[in-house]
């Protein structure tokens, strides 16, 4: 199944049709369908060579690579040749190639070949500057350990810096196409599987239980089952020494969301513990967010989040349940997911209610904003005790000078009015254009008992969502 990723697909095409020597790298996490991406793009393209590289030794990966070379130039004297390394065989490729004829040459998982060897950026980029840049080649390297990319393809120190003519983040995909997956499901279960896998293509491709409850025995809590140890892979190829990191992730699942708690629960340093999440925040596994009144860099008691839907879940629910589950002692851990999933859900919920009014914005079916996030603050009451306030979604417009509150209620035939009451008592304490604002608020939920109808009061239900989600 391929759905979507046309701006992708555009930008690959465009740059092909310029018949100018084109360097492209392609990252993204793995399971994300960067694979896919390329095998769409050269469904059409009678030109070229593709090998997906795999974590053998660097000489089997140089006799695979010539192989799917061959394929395509059925040349009898490199079929025979024996290449003792990379610098050997790209130097045989630059007297087989031609240079005029437009080319594609696609590798796949390039952090492989780098991890085997730390040195073929190096290679790489001798023989792209001699003789690559000067031919019509389209070459494609695309890799999913994100860390790596970033660092020995892609950031400034990497030999290949400023070779590349383009790159493609390949990012997960958004609620909206997520559910194109799940077109047997309706909008609820939709959102429950979504809480789970994320926008990840391959799982996704994975949900065909009929309900959630079957998915996540089977799935999850069985040890034969594919997510069981789905993190644990993810996080062994990403990072060398995991531990801390796992740690971190899991702290921070398990509601420690401050820099402050996930050093306590680590046992480490502020510092140190900081310089692990700008990490794991440079490879989109965490997110850190402030109210959306706050200048993000001066801010400094912002909160961290899981980007991602499948390891928030993996980290909150099954890596502290990984002893139970190695026995099979299962029954527990169902039952404390099962009865811990709405309030999971709800989090998730927040996001893809966020989505909707972007998706509103976009189609100017709702007032106009130029950001939108959450808001958290803190008050005194009358006792002079210290309480803190937050808010699901704020969106603002600076031009217009309007405001939306939104509050989102993972739950069915919800009382508008109560929390219309309790969203306006909470606006009060948003300092943001207090004398001149224009405020508008915003109600999701499940269902609703009854739906205000007011001109600045929006209540939007599953029923809604579904028009706008499919």
């Amino acid at each position: 199944m391929f759905i979507n990723r046309e701006y992708e697909l555009n930008h690959l095409n465009i740059e092909y049709r310029k018949n100018t020597p084109k360097f492209i790298i392609i990252y993204g996490r793995r399971r994300v369908g960067k694979t896919s991406l390329i095998e769409e793009f050269l469904k059409d393209k009678k030109d070229y060579m593709y090998y997906l590289a795999d974590q053998q030794v660097e000489h089997q990966q140089i006799e695979d690579f010539k192989q799917q070379v061959y394929a395509y130039t059925k040349d009898e004297f490199l079929a025979k040749t024996i290449f003792k390394n990379w610098d050997q065989f790209f130097s045989y490729l630059t007297k087989t190639i031609p240079k005029e004829k437009r080319i594609i040459l696609a590798v796949d998982e390039l952090t492989y070949i780098i991890k085997s060897n730390p040195a073929f950026p190096s290679i790489l980029q001798k023989y792209w500057d001699q003789f690559f840049s000067k031919t019509n080649i389209f070459l494609i390297m695309s890799g999913s350990l994100v860390g790596l990319m970033l660092k020995k393809v892609l950031n400034y120190n990497s030999p290949l810096y400023g070779r590349r003519t383009s790159q493609i983040h390949l990012e997960p995909f958004n609620f909206k196409l997520s559910s194109k997956f799940m077109e047997k499901y309706n909008i609820e279960n939709k959102i429950l599987f979504y809480s789970i896998t994320g926008g990840v293509a391959k799982y996704l491709i994975m949900i065909e239980e009929k309900n959630i409850s079957k998915f996540l025995k089977l799935k999850f809590i069985e040890k034969e089952g594919f997510f069981y140890q789905e993190g644990m892979f993810l996080m062994s190829q990403e990072f060398k020494n995991p531990n801390v990191y796992l740690s971190i992730l899991k702290s921070i699942a398990l509601g420690n969301t401050k820099l402050n708690e996930i050093s306590n629960f680590v046992g480490k340093d502020s510092k140190k513990i900081s310089r692990y999440i700008d990490v794991l925040h440079a490879i989109g596994i965490v997110k850190r967010e402030v109210p959306i009144t706050k200048d993000p860099l001066k801010f400094r008691r912002g909160i961290y989040k899981i980007e991602d839907n499948y390891l928030r879940f993996w980290f909150k629910f099954i890596f502290p349940n990984k002893s139970k589950i190695e026995i099979r002692d299962t029954n527990e851990v169902f039952a404390s997911i099962m009865s811990n999933l709405p309030f999971y859900t709800s989090f998730v919920f927040e996001d893809i209610c966020k989505e909707f009014l972007m998706e509103l914005n976009r189609q100017k079916k709702i007032l106009s904003f130029s950001k939108i996030g959450g808001w958290w603050g803190f008050y005194r009451d009358k006792d002079n005790t210290r309480k803190e306030l937050e808010i699901d979604l704020v969106a603002l417009d600076e031009k217009t000078k309007q405001i939306l509150f939104g509050e989102c209620k993972w739950k069915s035939k919800i009382n508008a009015k109560k929390i219309l009451q309790e969203l306006k008592e909470k606006s009060r304490f948003v300092d943001w254009c207090k004398d001149k604002r224009k405020e508008f608020y915003v109600i999701f939920a499940k269902s609703f008992k009854e739906k205000i109808k007011e001109k600045n009061v929006f209540c939007f239900d599953l029923k809604d969502l579904e028009k706008v989600f499919g």
